[in-house]
């Protein structure tokens, strides 16, 4: 029989935020005992959909501000319930003839020459994941806020992989222009402000969103370049100095994306560190579109043979690129992990 999901809610809330009342260690390990038993029987199936149900929808608080905050940057971002219709405007200024939009199973190419909207079509962005009881009910409050922090950044990365996507079909296609793709070995700041005045010309401070170790390789080239280092002011200065993510590069701002190592050996991270996206930081002219239709789904199995529990997360939402030419990709074959 499931529980009070109110209470279970705050519970889920205090122990993921480190807020926890006097009794709520005592009580999650409770909660995941009573679900899981000592880890080696069969759960509930009604108990541990609402357990994964809980997980799924506290690991969306978490993740909204986190999608939010980095998606701003490069699109215009709404959000929305499920079959609603969203008008998309289509730039007039560039003339667009064609939009790259996001599918469940990869990218398609929309026409739309002549035409001043396009309806948002969501695609179903799904993955998955498993845990083991076991673990969770070894070691409950920390295991449980890493599996929360998981699923969360599962969220994340269905939107940038959908991204990188879209991007690279674009580039493919010309949509982006091959001005703003600066690719090569060892690349210098030089190259890299030449990708920064195209797209200053869009208006507003361009934004560089990269692993850091390429937002390092260029940062750190200011301090050795004559003509530069004679420019930066003592607040740039510092930050080289002090900073572990430096957040100025000359006319632009840099972001570090969050990219955690994938495995044991800490050789392999989610995303390439080589290759970053700069982004016109004009307010009206962001080259993507997103709409978020309602929070993650889930759906819930055990796996009989090696009794994991297996989870499928989905998350509706439209994302289109309508405004290429507001892009600069940049990658460096020199940056590596190790």
């Amino acid at each position: 029989m499931a529980l009070d999901n109110t209470k279970l809610k705050g519970l889920f809330n205090r122990v993921i935020n480190n807020k926890m009342e006097e009794t709520d260690s005592t009580d999650i390990k409770a909660y995941i005992t009573k679900v899981f038993g000592d880890g080696g029987a069969n759960p509930d199936p009604t108990m541990l959909h609402q357990f994964n149900q809980l997980v799924v929808e506290t690991a969306d608080q978490i993740a909204k501000p986190m999608v939010s905050d980095l998606l701003s940057l490069f699109a215009n971002t709404q959000t929305r319930q499920r079959g609603d219709l969203v008008e998309l405007r289509i730039p007039q200024k560039n003339k667009a003839k064609v939009v790259w939009s996001a599918t469940g199973s990869g990218v398609d190419l929309v026409r739309v020459e002549g035409r001043k909207s396009i309806i948002a079509v969501p695609a179903h962005l799904s993955t998955g994941f498993y845990y083991e009881p076991l673990d969770l009910v070894k070691e409950s409050e920390e295991y449980f806020r890493k599996l929360v922090n998981d699923v969360a950044n599962a969220k994340v990365k269905l939107f940038l992989d959908k991204i990188n996507e879209l991007t690279a079909s674009a580039i493919t296609s010309g949509k982006i222009p091959a001005a703003n793709v600066v690719t090569g070995t060892n690349l210098t700041l030089a190259q890299y402000n030449k990708a920064a005045s195209v797209l200053q010309r869009y208006g507003g401070r361009p934004v560089f969103v990269a692993d850091s170790l390429l937002i390092d390789h260029f940062a750190f080239q200011q301090a050795s370049d004559s003509v530069v280092k004679e420019l930066l002011t003592e607040g740039v200065k510092e930050e080289l100095l002090t900073s572990l993510n430096p957040t100025t590069i000359q006319r632009t701002t840099a972001v570090n994306l969050v990219n955690p190592f994938t495995d044991e050996t800490n050789s392999k991270v989610e995303l390439p560190v080589n290759k970053g996206y700069m982004f016109a930081g004009s307010v009206t002219q962001k080259p993507f579109s997103i709409v978020e239709y309602g929070g993650l789904r889930q759906m819930t199995e055990q796996d009989i043979e090696d009794e994991r529990i297996k989870v499928k997360i989905t998350q509706d939402v439209a994302i289109n690129l309508v405004y290429g030419e507001a892009i600069a990709v940049i990658e460096d074959d020199s940056i590596t992990l190790n």
